[in-house]
């Protein structure tokens, strides 16, 4: 197997980390788009295939569950499906690798690779390995959780490498750490959770129009002509988003959203 000789990662890469951060939270009321473009941006950046995210609550409790999943890079339809079967068979709750790095986390912000934790012989007589690592022509990993203020769940980013190209170096860990500890600052300031009643990427698509045409500063009867509904029912639908983000007008909408966005 290739492995990366570098320790250090090249300060190019660096600031295209810091770089990324500063695009997410441009779209940072978005939970969709943030995720999803945090997750291509540092794959491009450590060469990774395969970017996911999820919301792990209570890891190793028996009552352990996993949620606003994201999965990027799959290559195709079977793949998809396998990483959906692991999510439907709730696999992690037996899979050496999430047992053993939850119960190594120590700190708020744990970022491990994948033979940090697990002895490579081992971890490849797994079925996990097997079934769903393997079968998706994977290898190593980055995985790299910080838990959430005020719960009792971890945040989870998982970089995953094409076999073909070798296990990860430890400039890409470091690189993965550095992006995980500047994204704790940005939570709940310029980016909104996936969870939250602020998310605007949770909308209805037609709510979600309405609003982007608010945002660009157009009137009511403008969002009607370009939408095709009549005026009564875009107001219709700004009250909607009024009750949505608790708010009583315009002004205090886009004071909102522009809090959520932007520092």
């Amino acid at each position: 197997m290739t492995v990366s000789r570098r320790t250090q990662p090249r300060l190019r890469d660096v600031r295209k980390v810091y770089r990324l951060l500063g695009e997410c939270a441009e779209t940072g009321s978005d939970s969709f788009a943030w995720r999803r473009h945090l997750l291509d941006g540092m794959s491009g950046i450590i060469g990774a295939r395969v970017g996911l995210y999820m919301h792990v609550h209570k890891p190793l409790q028996a009552d352990e569950s996993v949620d606003a999943e994201m999965a990027q890079g799959f290559m195709d339809a079977g793949q998809m499906k396998l990483w959906e079967h692991y999510r439907a068979e709730q696999a992690q709750h037996d899979d050496p690798f999430h047992l053993e790095y939850f119960r190594r986390q120590r700190r708020r912000l744990h970022t491990r690779r994948l033979y940090d934790v697990v002895e490579r012989r081992d971890w490849q007589r797994t079925r996990h390995y097997t079934d769903y690592i393997r079968a998706c022509s994977l290898n190593d990993r980055i995985t790299s959780s910080l838990r959430l203020s005020g719960s009792a769940s971890s945040q989870t980013l998982v970089f995953h490498r094409d076999a073909a190209d070798g296990a990860f170096g430890e400039d890409a860990r470091y690189l993965v750490t550095l992006m995980h500890h500047e994204l704790a600052g940005l939570l709940d300031r310029r980016l909104v959770q996936p969870t939250s009643p602020r998310d605007t990427g949770a909308l209805p698509p037609r709510l979600a129009q309405v609003l982007e045409g608010l945002r660009a500063g157009r009137a009511e009867k403008c969002i009607a002509a370009e939408l095709d509904l009549s005026p009564h029912t875009v107001n219709r639908h700004v009250q909607r988003l009024y009750r949505h983000f608790n708010v009583s007008s315009k002004a205090r909408l886009m004071a909102l959203l522009a809090g959520e966005a932007a520092s």
